[in-house]
């Protein structure tokens, strides 16, 4: 056991919960977005978030503003078998900061993310690049975005 948590529980003071959580804010549809992948500071979250949906609260650090970046599926049933072949990707317009002992909760949809091109908030190739060769290169393996149509290739 850490010193520091040693003196807290001899204390009896309560440890600080910091967390995040992320909802998926879009609305259910045939061709909704469901949140494949998603990263803020130093959380990844990795399980499968339906429309309408929110993560469990994942331990986090307190933090000034930094963005989030989502990998969406439109249409994807996460219950099914077949893998994704669609991604949209999706970067927060405004840095989101956690103060300690708070729960940060990052809310996935339009108003507060750029890259939906169904939408018309469209990516800049450069920032769609950063987002799938740094962020998500494991989901981007072999492949290719385009930030202006929303569209995935194999890679050259």
């Amino acid at each position: 056991m850490k010193w520091s948590m040693w003196i807290v529980a001899v204390m009896g003071c309560e440890v600080p919960t910091t967390t995040v959580v992320l909802d998926n804010g879009y609305a259910s549809s045939p061709n909704a977005l469901v949140i494949y992948r998603a990263f803020w500071q130093a959380v990844r979250f990795s399980a499968p978030l339906e429309p309408g949906s929110a993560s469990d609260p994942q331990d986090s650090v307190p933090a000034s503003a930094n963005p989030a970046y989502v990998v969406a599926v439109p249409g994807w049933d996460p219950d099914g078998s077949a893998a994704p072949t669609s991604f949209v990707v999706l970067d927060s317009a405004a840095g989101f900061s956690l103060a300690l002992d708070h729960t940060l909760d990052i809310l996935v949809d339009d108003a507060a993310f750029i890259g939906d091109c169904a939408a018309g908030r469209h990516l800049g190739q450069a920032q769609a690049d950063f987002i799938t060769q740094r962020v998500f290169p494991d989901v981007f393996a072999g492949l290719h975005y385009d930030a202006s149509t929303c569209t995935t290739t194999e890679a050259p």
